[in-house]
């Protein structure tokens, strides 16, 4: 374990510096000066995180096949195609001297501890036989670049319906994508009848899941007219793939000027979410279209050029070494056009074919001016709406939701970032990249991005839904995500004119479903001829629509969800089997609005043509098993979490050992969200494989009153007993608090000294 308590000498310190971490690990940074503040959480970071830390720059740099061997050279090649390590340089070198210096004083206190720890560090080092080598401010730029890759799923988009587009028609692949209820059109369908995307080979994305784009977040915030205090409430969870260690790292920094408290990311100085005792803040996805692909025609004389609207020009090409450990090197050559990066190599089921095209990625977020770090440094030190505004317009990518509130009682919403202009086009399909009809014309001047500023029904709320109206001028995107969230969000605000901070904990832990009880509106008029079904009819029929840790009657829901899926979409091309996890809106739709033609594209679990009879089979088969569903199966036990480690898990034995696994609530269209995976082949088992990573809600009156929670514990160490302590808090809402105070006799308290100090 690390040195917890006790003293250190820190040559880069202008003061000492304490460090306090009470009974949960939980750190509170006491600094004379902000230089020295950056210092002490860099080496923080480090103690606690720094495999973790070392894993992020190695994935974000393409240099994981140093340390793991050939199993990670599609990661690699795929992230030096993307061309991270340069573009991170390229964007320091435009950042402000005094945001510099604040990476600087980061890296410091990282290499204090990599270079002086007295410790042993942390497995994973041993298993894989690696030291980790020094921190560059750099470094720290690759967390943002690897959270816009996760954030942006646009071009993965494109490649499913590029695939889909090998077996059905446009019309018919539009299909699958239904738009909420109140959601309708915000431009006209483009005319996709090139014969030339018939040709496409398109491959899959090639990033494992912990790498590979998420969606969903919740952010909140009322004004103090709706709050028993008459001061802003703010909460706030992003949801991100459930690993071990989570992405984020509870801490208060107090200096003279300011206190903050909130989420960190191992390998970033600032904090992410969180509050600075001015103001509070938070993030969700916007789900914004920022990524084309565009298919480039390949010259059939000279394969280095490709064509365009002024003829053939050659290719950009830089060669890559990838070392490789126990094997020799590879080099291959990354080439790029005017719209980007060529894909097509490293896409998953390519097999570099070429057929005379190849895919490139036109993306917001690799644009070598990208200031996103500074807008973070300067939300850090914002005061009061003004200052927020100010600092969001350097915020490039992703484009994310912010909600902000700060102590004068302002609350507002702003969706900051780099959002293209089409010349044509709705962003969902591949282009024609040589013609320069489909290019990129623009970026959305920030003015015109949406925004709100205390609104008059005193809250402002986004849960990925659809953010603008149908009269807004520009295409953010033209598919988003349902409401069920954020109309649930909604009524639950509503219900109390004076919300306070408790009910706000108690909205984020909700577990009804509106998904839920929309479909079964529909699923309950299933005609049935046996008792078993009938049975289970009238059960879900008393169902409340919530899916509690104890409950049964979302494993019997799931369950018969899960065989409606397969009668709706199972038919569909191995290529495609994103639609082997249910979506309930999609489902929804195509029950109502084609009830005779539903099941076109599924898999026949009785010998009949008609969709009604799909129906009756699907319930059928839930009752076969209903027994077991009602006596041995909770919602809790088949919905279990297993938080994934990058390295633990592939190892027999030991993995088991130190897995944090734990029964879980909620869905994928719940507030508290939980979406069960169906696509591991046990029917019994629909793991939660994507929840919220922490969760926070913020007391603008008094912000030492503020709660918060992650998923996992504060170590990345699984021999710490700070590794998994939160899972049960996690589970249960048992939020804690970043104020500063702790009983002395429970706390650890390690004093960094400047090495002048004896």
């Amino acid at each position: 374990m690390p040195q917890l308590a006790g003293n250190i000498q820190m040559e880069s310190l202008q003061e000492k510096v304490d460090v306090i971490r009470d009974e949960n690990g939980l750190v509170t940074i006491k600094a004379q000066n902000v230089p020295d503040a950056y210092k002490a959480l860099g080496f923080v970071h480090a103690q606690d995180r720094l495999w973790q830390m070392d894993f992020m720059r190695r994935a974000g740099s393409g240099r994981l096949s140093e340390v793991v061997g050939e199993a990670t050279l599609g990661i690699d090649r795929f992230m030096r195609t993307l061309g991270f390590r340069n573009l991170v340089a390229a964007n320091y070198e435009k950042l402000p001297s005094h945001v510099q210096n604040a990476f600087v004083a980061y890296s410091t206190g990282v290499n204090e501890y990599i270079n002086n720890h007295s410790s042993t560090l942390s497995p994973e080092f041993h298993l894989l036989n690696y030291q980790p080598e020094e921190w560059k401010p750099t470094d720290s730029l690759l967390w943002g670049r690897l959270m816009a890759l996760q954030l942006s799923d646009n071009f993965n988009r494109e490649l499913l319906r590029q695939r889909l587009l090998k077996h059905l028609s446009a019309k018919e692949v539009d299909g699958f994508w239904p738009r909420d209820n109140n959601d309708p059109a915000i431009i006209p369908q483009f005319d996709l009848s090139n014969n030339i995307q018939k040709e496409i080979f398109a491959g899959t994305h090639p990033l494992p899941w912990p790498l590979a784009p998420k969606d969903a977040s919740n952010a909140w915030v009322v004004s103090g007219d709706k709050t028993s205090t008459g001061k802003p409430i703010l909460a706030n969870d992003p949801h991100l793939a459930l690993d071990a260690p989570g992405p984020w790292y509870l801490v208060r920094i107090e200096t003279p000027d300011y206190t903050w408290a909130g989420a960190t990311s191992p390998g970033v100085p600032f904090l992410v979410l969180g509050h600075n005792s001015h103001i509070a803040w938070g993030f969700t996805t916007t789900h914004s279209d920022t990524q084309d692909l565009f298919i480039e025609k390949l010259n059939p004389d000279n394969p280095n050029q490709y064509l365009t609207p002024e003829g053939y020009e050659d290719f950009e090409e830089v060669t890559e070494k990838i070392f490789v450990k126990g094997q020799t090197s590879q080099e291959f050559t990354v080439r790029k056009t005017r719209h980007g990066p060529i894909l097509s190599p490293v896409l998953n089921g390519t097999a570099n074919k070429e057929d005379g095209h190849l895919l490139a990625l036109a993306w917001t977020a690799l644009r070598e001016d990208d200031l996103t770090a500074q807008a973070l440094y300067d939300i850090n030190y914002a005061k009061q709406s003004d200052d927020f505004a100010r600092a969001v317009e350097n915020f490039h990518s992703p484009q994310q939701t912010l909600v902000m509130a700060d102590h004068f009682g302002n609350i507002q919403l702003m969706a900051p970032g780099r959002v293209p202009i089409r010349n044509r086009g709705d962003g969902r399909y591949l282009v024609a990249g040589w013609t320069g009809a489909n290019d990129w014309i623009g970026i959305v001047p920030h003015q015109d991005l949406p925004k709100k500023l205390n609104p008059a029904d005193q809250k402002l709320v986004t849960a990925n839904n659809k953010l603008v109206s149908d009269d807004y001028p520009y295409l953010i995107a033209k598919d988003w995500p349902n409401s069920y969230r954020a109309r649930r969000i909604h009524q639950l605000l509503d219900e109390n004119d004076r919300l306070s901070v408790e009910d706000n904990l108690t909205i984020q832990m909700d577990t009804l479903s509106i998904a839920a009880l929309e479909i079964l509106e529909i699923l309950l008029d299933t005609p049935v001829t046996d008792p078993k079904s009938e049975a289970i009819k009238q059960k879900l029929s008393r169902w409340d629509g919530r899916l509690d840790v104890n409950s049964t009657e979302p494993a019997i829901f799931y369950h018969w969800i899960y065989w409606l899926n397969r009668a709706a979409f199972g038919n569909l091309p191995t290529d495609a089997n994103s639609f082997q996890t249910p979506n309930i809106l999609r489902l929804q739709r195509r029950l109502s609005e084609d009830p005779d033609s539903w099941c076109l594209y599924g898999e026949k679990l009785v010998n009949e043509e008609n969709c009604v009879a799909q129906m009756t089979e699907s319930l059928r088969r839930v009752a076969s098993n209903h027994q077991q569903l009602e006596q041995d199966i909770s919602w809790g036990e088949l919905h279990s979490t297993s938080f994934q480690h990058q390295i633990f898990d592939r190892i027999p034995i030991l993995g088991e050992l130190l897995k944090l696994k734990i029964a879980t609530p909620g869905g994928h269209d719940t507030i508290n969200r939980a979406s069960p995976s169906m696509k591991r082949g046990d029917l019994w088992r629909f793991p939660n494989v994507h929840g919220p990573s922490y969760r926070a809600v913020y007391d603008l009156d008094n912000l030492d009153n503020s709660r918060f929670l992650i998923a996992t514990g504060q170590s990345g160490n699984p021999l710490s007993k700070f590794y998994g302590n939160f899972l049960l808090r996690w589970r249960d809402g048992n939020y804690v608090k970043l104020d500063g105070t702790s009983t002395e006799e429970k706390v650890q308290r390690l004093t960094l000294n400047a090495k002048s100090i004896n």
